[in-house]
């Protein structure tokens, strides 16, 4: 994904909201990869503040909601409480993500299975 729900290329200065689904079809798990638009590298911040390149449905301190869907967090700030779900951009790098699924099961095949658009939070 490059572009937010309202077609809008991702910029390093709003921050993003990506709501994962709890029902995500996988036998195994899931991750969500950052990229820098400008290198199609792993994104680097150049802050030294990227705790990693992805976020992915193993992680033991990642935040689910009441519903176990998961919010991801990407861009200029962390909303509190979220800061496991967060990767923070910086200056006017774009971005992209790329979200795997690990040994994916029939939704994934047919297409029944969509993730939703990221949204602009802030």
């Amino acid at each position: 994904a490059k572009r937010d729900s309202k077609g809008n290329f991702f910029r390093a200065d709003k921050t993003y909201r990506l709501r994962v689904p709890a029902d995500v079809p996988t036998a195994q798990f899931w991750a969500l990869d950052l990229y820098s638009q400008d290198t199609r590298r792993h994104y680097e911040n150049g802050l030294g503040t990227v705790r990693s390149v992805a976020i992915n449905s193993r992680m033991q301190d990642i935040r689910r909601n009441a519903d176990g869907t998961v919010d991801i967090y990407i861009g200029a700030k962390a909303p509190a409480g979220y800061e496991s779900n967060y990767m923070k951009t910086a200056g006017t790098d774009g971005w992209f993500v790329i979200f795997r699924l690990y040994a994916p099961l029939q939704p994934y095949f047919d297409k029944t299975f969509v993730l939703p658009d990221f949204e602009v939070v802030e």
